[in-house]
């Protein structure tokens, strides 16, 4: 049933809060909390953005929320978000939204205001006054931020990011997208120094992801419920004691496997070049003796000299053969982001040097990328193929 609008502007008495408990990464601890509203047991959320609902009405609601929260939580630590429609800070050069606030003296810089992301109007303008709120101590949010364009984002360049992991479903049947739009998130909040805020995180595996891309901050069912009174003890807190430290050897142990694998083959293709067969001259031949004797690890392999310049052809396995491809054959993979690293990387270290993984543009397929240092000016890159990686739990 829509909630009665009218019925909200003649009585905001009846007006209730709730606050949501957001635990930090680092400490465990409840660091935050996000105010809700409700009216009659119903979340005001449809009534803050009917466009039927004159704006002013919101905006009296909204403030009177602010007051509600402000005398509650003043004496407490924890910063506080408000959630609000980028049309209210617009008025009256953002002052309408922020002089409660100021009337009861609560302290400014534990203040998130909160924009939806996926609702920003006049965003040039809006920059202006969340500048304004900047030089008051005022902190600025912004939620539904894997749903914002990037420009947006950085236009308004938020000292936090919410992200929604409630349409993330069970790591099993995860989008392939999905895990890319996260490693988005992590870059472009890394890019502006603000931290992430993972909320609507119901289970586990959600708790995981966040806690694998790089969340500060984590709210949701699993942690803990909204409550009419801010909570400092929660579930959450023991969610976290236990869960995290098994993310912790979890991943570490993949790390671990990840240099074990970088130290065998470096191992590996050594003994092959010291076998005597290998030849400037004879680049294919090489190749394809190397791949008959690497073919449990590896899909493709090419040379190029040290400027990044394609001296071989492709070597690549196809329905059990392995082919010779020369399209490739004097191109420059410079340019590509990871070639001056990887070259950086088998220089100093002096062996070779395992990528992280991606999904390759021709075979769709995630794989890693090893490279080594050869004789003559030359650098072996062979990609490892998808199954080895999953055979030896190298990707979860």
């Amino acid at each position: 049933m829509r909630m009665d609008a009218v019925e909200v502007m003649v009585h905001p008495e009846e007006v209730e809060l709730t606050y949501e408990p957001i635990l930090g990464a680092a400490t465990f601890q409840v660091e935050g909390y996000m105010v809700h509203g409700r009216f009659r047991g119903e979340s005001l959320t449809p009534f803050f953005f009917d466009d039927d609902v004159p704006l002013e009405y919101q905006l009296d609601i909204a403030k009177r929320m602010e007051r509600m929260a402000a005398e509650q939580l003043r004496d407490e630590k924890q910063f506080v978000t408000f959630r609000c429609r980028s049309e209210w800070i617009l008025e009256e050069g953002g002052e309408a939204f922020l002089a409660p606030l100021r009337e009861l003296n609560f302290p400014l810089h534990r203040i998130y205001v909160t924009l939806q992301g996926k609702e920003l109007v006049d965003v040039q303008h809006l920059a202006r006054v969340v500048q304004y709120y900047r030089s008051s101590g005022v902190k600025i949010a912004l939620d539904f931020a894997e749903s914002t364009s990037i420009e947006d984002i950085m236009t308004i360049a938020p000292e936090l990011l919410l992200v929604d992991l409630g349409t993330m479903v069970e790591k099993k049947t995860l989008s392939v997208t999905y895990p890319n739009m996260l490693q988005t998130m992590e870059y472009i909040a890394s890019k502006l120094g603000a931290p992430l805020l993972y909320k609507s995180i119901d289970h586990v595996g959600q708790l995981r992801y966040a806690w694998q891309h790089g969340g500060r901050y984590y709210m949701g069912g699993l942690l803990g419920h909204e409550e009419e009174v801010p909570k400092h003890e929660i579930k959450g807190m023991s969610v976290l004691t236990q869960e995290i430290p098994s993310f912790f050897l979890h991943d570490q142990k993949r790390v671990n496997r990840l240099y074990e694998l970088e130290f065998e083959l470096h191992r590996r293709i050594g003994e092959l070049v010291q076998s005597g067969k290998w030849s400037r001259d004879k680049k294919d031949e090489w190749l394809l003796y190397i791949a008959s004797r690497l073919e449990d690890v590896f899909v493709r392999y090419y040379l190029t000299d040290e400027t990044g310049f394609q001296t071989s052809a492709n070597i690549y396995r196809n329905a059990e053969e392995w082919k010779v491809d020369n399209t490739f054959r004097g191109y420059n993979w410079s340019f590509r982001p990871y070639f001056i690293q990887t070259m950086a990387a088998m220089d100093v270290r002096g062996r070779g040097y395992l990528s992280e993984d991606y999904r390759d543009f021709s075979s769709n397929e995630v794989t890693r990328t090893f490279s080594y240092p050869l004789p003559d000016g030359m650098f072996l890159f062979a990609d490892v193929s998808a199954e080895y990686l999953y055979q030896n739990r190298l990707l979860d």
